[in-house]
């Protein structure tokens, strides 16, 4: 069996399954819109554009060691106008070449299978009968890491948000990325949706105090209106609707006051902490 990886080998969570697979000795391939057309070896990967349904059959034609094939998919969701359009027509070519197991990654906001937006993605593949799982990991830790945060936090030592007082369960990329990895490889077909959630909840003040003490610097939580984040993030670069995205979801950050033990029930580890992770990455 190998395993499919969309997003590309800098995707946070693909990379993270990969390093897995490295250790179980499982082969994979990433499928990126940046991988040379001819393909490569280190890493495994080859040109894949979900926008371009010419690139569906690339991965299939890759040459595994042992004549391996691909069985199972990692699906991450597209920053494209209705992604659900794509990952269905791709799943209907994965399913004709010989893959039986799907796992999407896809957020907290889908709650359901329906037949609009990206959670027709998982209506899809229980019409199709495959094997499933759904990732809906809440925030990422790691996009304080080496986001648009990142920068604010380094040249200004403010975190800037219109969260509010809403707490999060901040969870990190290697955490997510070993529940992907146990649903991709389970002997038993998951056919479930993980919520996937961190050990603590917390607010972006707390956030900020404890970057503060591991950093050993002043770290500030300003607190913005949404119309004001909007124009922040689209003056840090990012475009109007991405902006008016990433601000509807903090807006929206007091639904994910969640608490669960999916990564220590799917892993057998309990998932690491704020405060372990920054004291990890700082």
């Amino acid at each position: 069996m190998a395993i499919l990886l969309t997003g590309g080998a800098n995707a946070q969570t693909a990379r993270r399954i990969a390093s897995l697979c490295d250790e179980a000795k499982i082969p994979y391939l990433f499928a990126s819109r940046s991988a040379p057309a001819s393909g490569s070896s280190n890493p495994p990967q080859v040109k894949f554009d979900w926008t371009d349904a010419s690139t569906y059959e690339n991965p299939f034609q890759y040459s595994f060691p042992g004549g391996e094939s691909i069985r199972a998919v990692y699906m991450i969701m597209p920053r494209v106008p209705q992604p659900e359009k794509h990952i269905n027509a791709f799943i209907d070519v994965a399913v004709a070449r010989g893959a039986k197991r799907f796992v999407f990654m896809a957020g907290t906001t889908v709650a359901k299978p329906t037949s609009e937006g990206p959670a027709n993605v998982w209506q899809h593949m229980l019409d199709k009968g495959v094997e499933w799982a759904v990732c809906r990991p809440t925030w990422f830790m790691d996009n304080l890491a080496d986001g648009l945060h990142q920068k604010t936090l380094k040249e200004d030592g403010k975190l800037y948000s219109c969260i509010g007082d809403a707490k999060v369960p901040f969870i990190s990329a290697v955490d997510i990325g070993s529940v992907a990895f146990a649903a991709l490889t389970a002997s038993k077909p998951p056919n479930i949706d993980y919520r996937i959630v961190g050990p603590d909840l917390l607010t972006y003040d707390q956030v900020a105090a404890q970057l503060a003490e591991v950093l050993g610097r002043p770290v500030e939580h300003v607190r913005l209106t949404p119309e004001e984040r909007t124009e922040q993030l689209k003056k840090l670069g990012l475009d109007a609707h991405s902006a008016q995205y990433t601000t509807w979801l903090e807006s929206q950050a007091s639904g994910e006051e969640h608490m669960n033990d999916t990564v220590e029930k799917v892993t057998g580890k309990p998932p690491v902490s704020f405060h372990t992770f920054i004291e990890q990455n700082k």
